[in-house]
């Protein structure tokens, strides 16, 4: 499955906040859900760059970790 594009990228060793993180040379997805948690070497190949799919990119209503755990419910559109 493509990912959607981002120009956003994380560095192993940053913290960047909840959200996932898409390993640039191999794909592998990472997720973080705290924003005290650093963002390790890829597991598979070792690779330290990751694109950032951050929480607050794929619903804006997410503002902070506890959202990211329990997210707001989504008003009904009519």
């Amino acid at each position: 499955m493509a990912e959607p594009e981002t120009n956003k990228t994380a560095k192993a060793g940053e913290k960047p906040g909840p959200g996932r993180f898409i390993c640039i040379d191999c794909g592998r997805e990472v997720r973080i859900d705290s924003t005290d948690e650093d963002l390790v070497k890829c597991p598979t190949c070792a690779c330290e760059m990751y694109n950032c799919l951050p929480m607050t990119h794929i619903r804006p209503d997410i503002k902070t970790p506890e959202d990211v755990l329990n997210p707001p419910k989504r008003k009904k559109t009519e």
